[in-house]
């Protein structure tokens, strides 16, 4: 897959996202799905405008902000804004396996750089 078909992907995903959320049954559930929805959108039109940026740039963007919204869930640890940052990055790990077409990178690369656990 190609960048834009990879963000044309993830716009789907968003919307798909964010119907889940206005169909939620709990507001928990709501938060958590606006979350993924809000990083699958960002990340599309990323994508859609980082003609200038290597695949590197990008994997490494994705996954630093990846980190700030692990940190921010792992801060709230409950409540509404923990379940936003769930979804948040929920989203994130989407992106992330999806961007493997394009970047050839896992998650043992993932790992291997920021110690992260995939959770």
């Amino acid at each position: 897959m190609n960048r834009d078909q990879i963000s044309q992907q993830l716009r789907l995903w968003a919307d798909e996202a964010q119907h889940e959320a206005y169909e939620a049954d709990t507001r928990e559930d709501m938060l958590s799905w606006q979350g993924q929805a809000q990083v699958l959108g960002s990340v599309s039109t990323f994508l859609a405008g980082s003609a200038m940026q290597s695949d590197t740039e990008i994997w490494e963007r994705v996954t630093a902000d990846r980190s700030g919204a692990l940190a921010s869930w792992e801060k709230a640890q409950e409540g509404p804004d923990a379940m936003l940052y769930s979804g948040v990055v929920a989203g994130y790990d989407l992106v992330l396996t999806t961007l493997r077409n394009m970047t050839g990178k896992t998650w043992m690369d993932v790992n291997k750089r920021t110690g992260w656990v995939n959770r």
